[in-house]
């Protein structure tokens, strides 16, 4: 068997009496907010993540199964910033305005390297039932700026304290460790990186936009790990480096490359208000920046790309494949009669209108579930109204398949008492160019995200 059935974990669980349950789901909470498992409101007050007591746990053959689709899902995205070149048919899916098609130049310098990333491709990838290999679809492509580095492998280490021993009893004699741990996979990149530039890696720069005060708060945990693991690591704005004699400095300190948790919409909005980003255009020409440029591309309109079949001939069969049974059918909305998911060639705004429980709206350039509208769940007259505005263009918007998104029984604390509830769940796979890791979230919406008061899971191996 490939895969290890749900009722190998829950039975441990279920051994539990209720007071040692609730015991133990207030460890995770103790252990969260002592750990750094938290996010910053708007109101710009901190909260603890939920997390699951219950883990996720992965065999080998999963492990290397999904490795190789998201390196062929990674792959394929690479090859867009070609495409876009070469096609209008591209540029008008996957849209940049003039300042940032200005910054994606820089990443043409001979000297920039575009294998440089550290990603997050989101799926509804489950674990524990016999077609997990089949029944997965991926949700949306996020290569800059991902969250859960610094939560992920904390999750797999406030769960083992918790419930390690759980885990033994439900496999005995099977060696457990966490899924591989992000925070390496990206000392790993920053180091090949600088490997290939011929650069000793003397310092990293986190940057981060210091303009926004509330979302996930990973990034000085995350340079106390680089720091440890003998990277010298310092979060900083973009705003906050330089160059001259000693080179290239963040915050006053030597830095040879830049892992950033910003988008390019937010550096030209920065030099819209008067700042000078010259350092940071300076790294970008030389190929410093973690993910590079060439991730700009990871727009959700991109899924329209792999789901249309007049682009097939830019991948290959195995590529095809994959993208036929595992991507959702997207495309970006506008007036225009586009292929259904059969294939056969429809008026797209008729097409959505008339489909709406099938469907979903996204804004295509957002990111935490912000504007996400699902059919089933909204009336006749607020899709039409979600339709309109999407038509309207201001705002460019994808529509697609709705996703079977399952739900599973956690143990999780619910107003101070323990409750076995049942929670949507969704799977983020960590990648870079040598490895992938794992983050499981879930939330009682249809949505989940850990901006919408989502929490996570945290993924073992079983060796």
């Amino acid at each position: 068997m490939d895969y290890l059935p749900g009722h190998l974990l829950d039975r441990a669980f279920q051994r539990l009496s209720r007071r040692t349950l609730h015991e133990r789901l207030c460890a995770v909470r103790a252990l969260s907010h002592v750990r750094g498992l938290r996010y910053l409101t708007d109101a710009g007050q901190s909260r603890v993540i939920d997390l699951s007591l219950k883990p996720w746990l992965l065999t080998s053959a999963q492990l290397l199964a999904f490795h190789q689709s998201m390196r062929l899902l990674s792959e394929a995205l690479l090859k867009l910033p070609a495409l876009h070149a070469a096609d209008p048919k591209v540029r008008a899916l996957i849209r940049f305005d003039p300042a940032r098609a200005e910054w994606l130049a820089l990443a043409r310098h001979p000297s920039s390297r575009p294998w440089a990333v550290m990603g997050r491709l989101d799926s509804t990838a489950t674990y524990h039932r016999a077609g997990w290999r089949r029944e997965f679809r991926m949700l949306e492509p996020n290569t800059v700026g991902i969250g859960g580095v610094y939560y992920a492998p904390t999750a797999c280490s406030i769960v083992m304290d918790a419930a390690g021993d759980l885990l033994t009893q439900a496999l005995p004699g099977r060696v457990i460790t966490p899924t591989p741990d992000p925070r390496q996979l990206l000392a790993d990149e920053l180091t090949a990186v600088a490997a290939r530039l011929g650069r000793p890696l003397r310092g990293v720069a986190l940057i981060e936009n210091t303009d926004f005060t509330t979302g996930t708060d990973e990034f000085a945990g995350l340079a106390a790990d680089l720091n440890r693991r003998g990277i010298p690591a310092v979060v900083a704005d973009p705003r906050d480096l330089r160059t001259g004699r000693r080179g290239l400095t963040a915050k006053g300190r030597p830095v040879d490359l830049l892992y950033r948790d910003c988008e390019l919409a937010e550096f030209t909005a920065m030099e819209a208000r008067g700042a000078r980003l010259t350092a940071l255009r300076q790294a970008v020409r030389e190929g410093r920046l973690v993910s590079g440029l060439t991730w700009e591309f990871d727009q959700k309109s991109a899924w329209e790309i792999f789901t249309d079949a007049c682009y097939a001939k830019h991948f290959t069969a195995t590529q095809h494949r994959f993208f036929r049974e595992h991507v959702l059918w997207t495309r970006l909305v506008r007036q225009a009669c586009v292929t259904d998911p059969s294939g056969r060639m429809v008026d797209l705004p008729a097409y959505i209108r008339r489909h709406q429980r099938r469907l979903v709206l996204k804004p295509n350039n957002l990111f935490g579930g912000e504007g996400v509208t699902i059919g089933p769940a909204v009336s006749h007259h607020e899709w039409d109204r979600q339709l309109a505005q999407a038509l309207r263009g201001r705002q460019p918007y994808v529509v697609q398949a709705l996703a079977e998104v399952h739900e599973e029984t956690l143990p999780l604390l619910v107003d101070g008492k323990p409750r076995l509830v049942e929670r949507s769940t969704v799977s983020g796979f960590f990648f870079t160019s040598g490895g992938i890791g794992l983050i499981g979230r879930f939330s009682p919406h249809t949505v989940v995200n850990v901006s919408q008061g989502g929490g996570l899971i945290a993924a073992f191996w079983v060796h």
